[in-house]
């Protein structure tokens, strides 16, 4: 059999390498070893092609036949570019069998089963291999029994080494070699605007397993650094946390990752002693009634200022991610943004547009958040907007009704307008990477 793994072509980032196709590399590693000489397989990378499926048609002309083509969707902004993939090949190529799963799939299960010869819900580690042997419709995994602890990590070998690690990525600290990394997957928070805490929980992988991946970077690859790209990066389980550290600690590798604002200042000071440059801190406003309404209870912004002090006295970067046109914001979210970033002072900010994913709370039930009509063709579903350029205007893919019971909310034009204000201000301040 041949088996070629699809990577689409992020189009809504500037800089579409300067992130890695993991999730491909890691199932294809795993289908490798499972289907040993059974199969061939190959990725086929499409970043960094032209952003409209017309124009890169000459890109898929020269995809060859095979078996099995393989996607993992984890963005919704990346459907519907892979369902004309999808189509295309079909065809071109109608015995091949097309198979899917990642977030998008777990979400819309019913779209996508018209759209793929057979889905996959939930982890894939052993249900890939099962579609590939008797051909099923759909298949649910099991977090339960595939717990990610000590899984195979990605062979960054399937792909061009130019592709996989970029100097970009830490390009504020110095010229380091980096990649991108999970040592965790899910979230055990349930924010109203969020998919990725799937599972509802947080699998960690052992302290051998990381520091076996860490070693062979470094070898292999001569990586220097390692962006975490786990939802939190601070294990809140200390029996996980303080394990996990030693690892990357005894690595002797520079790191950054995301995190919590609930992260404690005795963890702070633990991760600045294993490398860490950077935290990044999904606060997504700093407006405690919004807090409220996105079910982010847990926060409140003085628990923000206390975990941006506490890393700055520890000598950890800090960047907090923002959100805006989030339900209930006040009409003075601009200037309430602002003076707290002047206040506070974080090191970045990244500011993105309110998309309401499929699957998440607040797209189950519009009415609630007070929205009146979201749009579902896909390719709107980004949120880069106004961070890179001007032009970047797709995204805010939804419309609040002009009166509602959270009050008078923001119009899109409005919502894009304070985006567009506060980056530009933003990099004035360069605040921004």
């Amino acid at each position: 059999m041949k088996l070629s793994f699809i990577i689409p072509s992020w189009h809504y980032f500037d800089d579409p390498f300067k992130l890695q196709p993991y999730w491909e590399l890691y199932y294809a590693t795993i289908l490798r070893e499972q289907l040993a000489e059974r199969a061939t397989i190959d990725l086929i990378d499409l970043r960094g092609k032209s952003k409209n499926i017309k124009d890169f048609s000459n890109e898929l002309q020269n995809i060859e036949e095979s078996d099995y083509y393989l996607y993992w969707v984890m963005k919704t902004g990346d459907a519907k570019e892979v369902y004309s993939i999808v189509d295309f090949l079909k065809s071109k190529f109608p015995k091949s069998k097309h198979i899917a799963g990642g977030t998008h799939i777990d979400m819309l299960p019913e779209e996508c089963t018209e759209k793929f010869d057979t889905i996959l819900v939930g982890p894939a580690e052993k249900n890939f291999k099962e579609a590939i042997m008797n051909n099923h419709k759909k298949l649910v995994g099991s977090y339960s029994t595939e717990t990610f602890e000590n899984t195979p990590f990605p062979d960054r070998g399937l792909l061009p080494a130019k592709s996989l690690f970029s100097k970009e990525m830490f390009k504020q600290y110095g010229d380091y070699n980096a990649t991108m990394v999970y040592f965790s997957r899910g979230c055990f928070y349930k924010c109203a605007y969020c998919v990725y805490n799937v599972p509802n929980k947080l699998q960690s992988k052992s302290p051998k397993m990381i520091l076996n991946e860490i070693e062979y970077l470094k070898k292999n690859f001569k990586t220097e650094a390692i962006l975490l790209k786990d939802e939190i990066a601070l294990n809140p389980n200390k029996k996980i946390f303080h394990p996990q550290m030693d690892a990357i600690g005894n690595s002797n590798i520079l790191w950054r990752g995301q995190t919590t604002s609930v992260g404690s200042k005795e963890q702070l000071k633990i991760a600045k002693e294993t490398g860490c440059l950077e935290l990044s801190v999904g606060i997504e406003t700093v407006d405690n009634d919004v807090m409220k309404i996105i079910n982010k209870t847990w926060q409140s912004d003085k628990i923000i200022a206390n975990f941006i002090n506490n890393a700055k006295e520890i000598g950890i970067k800090v960047k907090i991610c923002l959100i805006f046109g989030l339900p209930g914001e006040p009409k003075n979210i601009v200037e309430k943004t602002i003076k707290f970033i002047e206040t506070y002072k974080p090191d970045y900010v990244s500011l993105s547009g309110f998309c309401p994913i499929p699957g998440s709370p607040i797209f189950k039930n519009p009415e609630k958040y007070g929205i009146e009509f979201i749009d579902k063709d896909w390719d709107k579903h980004a949120h880069l907007l106004f961070r890179f350029s001007d032009q970047e205007e797709v995204g805010l893919p939804f419309r609040y009704k002009k009166q509602s019971h959270l009050g008078n909310q923001f119009s899109r034009d409005q919502i894009a307008g304070n985006i567009k204000q506060v980056q530009r201000w933003l990099s004035t301040q360069s605040m921004t990477y």
